[in-house]
This record gives structure tokens, sequence and C-alpha cells, in this order.
């Protein structure tokens, strides 16, 4: 179907209450570029054409003039079943996305049977600066490797985001919400060790609270993790013991010889690794440095040797 017709059966589909509706979820969205088409019509309409040659033509005309053209090129896409095709499509299209609604309908099918490949994408997209695209990065690493595909690297590539943008934040939250319902000890040194910025994290437990897949216990355990004080340098100091006791559980199992019995350690060792390669580190290290820490706090997490050596000897 040609783009004109693509318009105009768009605007024979239109609902102007749903628009309205539509316009108060996407406050920052120009409501006179909301056609107002309801999400089964789009997805409907995307089934319809996405096969013909002529649509072709309406996918290369980026950007579109309307939110509901993005929301069904997005549907277009999603029913692509050629994975290489999918794959130019999505990265064609990603510069264009411009919110969280169009960015979080883009779920292609063709990625889910193509996940070894996959992941080189995701994590390209994940590190990117623009908004959408790196939302839509985590958003696949969340859908796609948080079962059996799940990789310890990779809500250590998350944690070390850090963004000022709500919707990537937003993102990040629920990320380690659905990995603490699905890969727990993996994800909840991250939250433990207070390795997200404090917006995140707090909302990352909230919305853990909030979810049907978290046991009470769990929530209410999550809930004395909250960060309640305005002072970052208490924040620090806790960060700071909690790997420094990762730090000395490994160093003792070194000694030992033996593994550690703790089903849990990896997922902590794993976030040791994440703590000491990010910025949070270099930060935390900074402040000794300059003084900040209190004399009396064992910091041997700081020392660069030290722990680097621990990471090498386990990771043998």
């Amino acid at each position: 179907m040609e783009y004109t017709k693509i318009r105009e059966r768009l605007f024979e589909l239109r609902d102007e209450k749903y628009r309205d509706f539509q316009a108060k979820l996407i406050p920052e969205f120009d409501p006179e570029r909301m056609i107002g088409v309801r999400t089964p019509d789009l997805r409907a309409l995307a089934k319809e054409i996405k096969d013909e040659p002529e649509t072709a033509e309406f996918l290369a005309s980026l950007p579109h003039d309307y939110f509901d053209e993005d929301q069904l090129h997005a549907f277009v896409i999603s029913q692509k079943k050629d994975f290489d095709e999918c794959l130019r499509l999505t990265d064609e299209f990603l510069p264009y996305v411009n919110n969280w609604a169009t960015c979080d309908q883009l779920s292609p099918k063709a990625f889910r049977k193509n996940t070894d490949v996959l992941i080189h994408h995701v994590l390209r997209w994940v590190t990117s600066d623009k908004v959408y695209t790196a939302r839509f990065g985590i958003g696949m690493l969340m859908q796609h490797y948080l079962d059996d595909k799940f990789d310890p690297a990779y809500p250590a590539v998350v944690s070390s985001l850090r963004s000022d943008e709500y919707y990537v934040n937003m993102m990040i939250a629920w990320y380690f919400a659905t990995a603490l319902a699905k890969q727990y000890e993996a994800a909840v040194p991250y939250i433990e060790g207070y390795m997200l910025d404090a917006w995140t994290h707090n909302k990352a437990i909230q919305k853990c609270v909030e979810s049907r897949r978290i046991s009470d216990g769990t929530k209410e355990y999550l809930k004395t993790l909250r960060i309640r004080t305005k002072n970052p340098e208490e924040i620090r100091i806790k960060r700071i013991s909690y790997f420094e006791a990762i730090l000395n559980e490994a160093e003792t199992d070194l000694r030992s010889g033996s593994d550690c019995e703790d089903n849990g350690f990896d997922g902590r060792f794993a976030a040791l690794g994440a703590y000491y390669a990010s910025n949070v580190w270099k930060d935390d290290f900074t402040a000794d440095e300059a003084g900040l820490l209190p004399r009396d706090l064992p910091r041997g997490v700081l020392s660069e040797d030290g722990i680097y050596d621990v990471l090498t000897e386990f990771g043998k």
C-alpha cells in the first residue's frame, strides 16, 4: 500500500476520544500530530501491509509526520519474520523514535529465535546516547535475556548506565525489578551494594513492592534497602562496606582453596567485578584519596592491586 493510502487508512480509523486519551499519556508529544488510531486497529493494518512491496516506501519515509505512523511502523517491523531485514529496519527506525510508547511497542518477533546474534546489537543499543535507543536496548535485555539466555554480565552493564533522562532511568528500574523476580541472586547485589543512582534504586524497589512476582518476605527486605538519606556519603560508606565483605569472602576462599558453598556468591562476585569496573568505584576511590572517608573504615576494596588480584585469581 502506498504511503498516501496508508495515511488515508489511518485517518479512516481515527477515534478522537482515544486521541485525547493518548495525549494525556504522552504529554511531551504534540496532540496535533496524533491521529487517534487504537492499537488493535494498528496491529491489524500492520499485518495487512507488512509484506506489500509498496510498504517499503512508508518504512523509508522517516521521520513520519504523525505519532500513529510511528506506531504503525513499529508494528510492521515487529511482524517481520526475516531476522536480517528486521534488524536493518530496527536500526533505521530507532534514531527517529521520540517517545516511550513507540519505543515499547517495538518488539520484533524475529529477535526471539536469534538471541545469540542479537545480543551484540542489544549491547550496542544499550550504550547509545539516544534516549529511546538506550531504552529499547535495555528493554530487549529484559525481554530476551533474563531466562535461559541470562548472563551475570548483563545486569553489570545496565547498572553502569547513568542518564539524566527519566525514560532511560525508568527502564533501568524496570529491568532490575524484573531481574529481581527472575534472577534474584544475580540481581540483588546491585541493590544491596547501591550501584544505581538514588532515584533509580528506589524506583526499582518500588516496582518490586508493587509486583505480584516478588514474595512478601523479599518485599519487606527490599524496603529496608531504600535510600532515605540525602547524604550521599552515607550511601558511599554502605557500598564500600558491602563490597569489602565480598572481597574478604573471596580472599578467604582463595586461601582455603575451597569453593564458596553459598549459592548467592557467584552473583555477589560478579557485582564486585562490575563495581571495580564502574565509575562508581572510581568516585569512591577519589573520595578516599581526598580523605573524605572515615579513617577506621576498612577499604581494601579500594586498593587497585588487591581487588584486581582477587578478581583475576577467582576468574581462573
